[in-house]
């Protein structure tokens, strides 16, 4: 490396330098000996006047200033630890100390060719582990993503509550969490549970926080998302792309730092060349070039940083707390919409056991089934009538709740007495298909109540808005299909699930 970097700037080493000189001198000594007719004798005279010369010099104190020059050089190069990029930065300043400017730049450009080095070796490195260390976890994590699955599924107790040991389990692991996270957006108990929420220690902006070599504002932006992440503000789809952009930000934000540090740097460097009046020598133009690129780097980090602040602004925004008397109504329209989006999810259920033929419908069958309950029977249609039968008393009474006093109350009230009444499995489905729309719909409105109050009060819309799920289109028996098929109201394309139990798109007949 020393080597290098001295025949790159000198052309040659100390050593060299000097037995080219004593070549010169033999080479001038053997010419003046050519002009006289005692060649032998006159070139012995001239080499030995140089080497006398030299002797001469050398014990007067004087020196070949080229040759000290270098000699000078290989000793600064001599510390030069090529795996230590600071070590180019203690001879550049060493070198600086001793006037030659030279080879302070030249050790300056070499060391940030070593700092470049350092670095892309350290991240190949990272990257290795980072790979082996996934293969590793390969295994573990397809068995903690297949018990996450699994354990989901059961998730729900047969009466629509949630089965809390269940959900403590899933919360236990990171997969599971993930599965809960997701069904989240279906499963509306969860977020009343809080268990989107992420623990602190799973706080994936925490770091950020206390990164004491972040500036200020990059620091509030990270305790910004923080208290958005914890509060379950943000979207977890989305966690990864903000988590990405607040790291891309943390990193120009320590590399204009390092941009700051070289143009200072560079402009003493430039101050002391046009003291020597070297303002147009290879040196200061690369370094002016430097320059102009780092503030060039400098003033787009600067716009970003202005980009950066407004997000945080809008963070700042979304976290805002809603005053009580809003809160409060907030707060009862996603109660509403969570009951009324279970009560939907559990009658559409239903409809399958229906189909299925689980529940036995007909005044006869219902007689025998009645007969039987007297006498404490548990024989599976008996038990499959009477959580039948319960089920219906839950789905209209919570039905008739919610829609009460709304526009479809009335609805509500006529379909629920269709239920209660039904004789066969089809009238039956088809009633209680009604009532999963109607619950579905106040779903809806108490989502578009929340937004409509926030916009009104100007507030931003909720982080996490009301979600309505949306259900396939249930068909019962092989008439409900040929009339389902046959009518215009629903276009080809609808996708519905079929007498038996079949998700189907809907065609054309021809």
């Amino acid at each position: 490396m020393a080597v290098d970097i001295v025949q790159s700037l000198f052309g040659v080493s100390p050593d060299r330098y000097q037995q080219q000189q004593s070549d010169a001198a033999d080479a001038r000594a053997l010419q003046f000996a050519k002009l006289d007719p005692f060649e032998q004798a006159n070139f012995a005279i001239g080499r030995g006047a140089y080497g006398l010369a030299g002797a001469i010099g050398g014990a007067l104190g004087g020196q070949d200033p080229e040759l000290q020059r270098r000699t000078q050089a290989q000793q600064i190069l001599g510390m030069i630890d090529p795996n230590r990029p600071e070590t180019f930065d203690q001879g550049a300043q060493m070198a600086l100390q001793a006037g030659d400017q030279q080879l302070a730049f030249g050790l300056r450009m070499e060391g940030d060719k070593a700092r470049q080095v350092a670095q892309e070796r350290q991240l190949n490195t990272l990257k290795t582990e980072d790979y082996l260390t996934e293969r590793g976890r390969g295994m573990q994590t397809r068995g903690l993503d297949q018990l996450a699955s699994e354990l989901v599924g059961t998730m729900k107790n047969p009466d629509g509550t949630l089965n809390q040991e269940v959900v403590n389990k899933l919360r236990s692991f990171p997969q599971g969490m993930a599965a809960i996270s997701a069904q989240a957006k279906i499963l509306p108990d969860l977020r009343k549970l809080g268990a989107t929420a992420a623990e602190p220690k799973d706080n994936p902006f925490a770091p950020f926080t206390t990164d004491a070599t972040l500036p200020k504002n990059v620091k509030t932006y990270a305790d910004q998302l923080s208290k958005s992440f914890i509060a379950g503000n943000i979207d977890p789809d989305k966690v990864d792309t903000t988590l990405k952009g607040l790291s891309e930000m943390a990193q120009r934000a320590q590399q204009f730092q390092q941009n700051q540090d070289q143009i200072t740097s560079n402009q003493k460097v430039l101050a002391d060349l046009r003291s020597q009046g070297l303002d147009n020598s290879r040196q200061s133009l690369l370094l002016q070039q430097q320059q102009a690129q780092l503030a060039q780097d400098n003033a787009t980090y600067k716009r970003e940083m202005q980009q950066a602040e407004a997000l945080r602004k809008e963070e700042a925004r979304k976290n805002k707390p809603l005053p009580s008397y809003l809160a409060k109504d907030e707060a009862a329209d996603y109660e509403t919409a969570q009951a009324a989006t279970n009560i939907a999810f559990d009658a559409n259920n239903y409809i399958n056991k229906i189909k299925a033929g689980d529940v036995k419908f007909g005044l006869k069958e219902k007689a025998s089934i009645r007969a039987r309950q007297l006498f404490g029977s548990s024989d599976p249609d008996v038990v499959a009538r009477e959580d039948y039968d319960k089920f219906i008393r839950t789905l209209v009474n919570e039905s008739l709740r919610l829609n009460k006093g709304t526009q479809t109350e009335g609805d509500a009230t006529r379909v629920a007495k269709e239920l209660e009444s039904s004789e066969s499995p089809q009238a039956a489905a088809s009633a209680m298909r009604r009532l999963v729309d109607i619950n579905l719909r106040r779903t809806q409105d108490a989502a578009k109540s929340v937004v409509t109050r926030r916009t009104n009060q100007g507030f931003p819309e909720p982080p996490r808005p009301i979600e309505v799920p949306k259900f396939d289109l249930q068909i019962i028996s092989p008439t409900e299909e040929r009339s389902f098929l046959a009518n215009p109201k629903y276009p080809e394309g609808t996708v519905y699930i079929n007498p038996q139990g079949v998700r189907t798109v809907k065609t054309l007949q021809r």
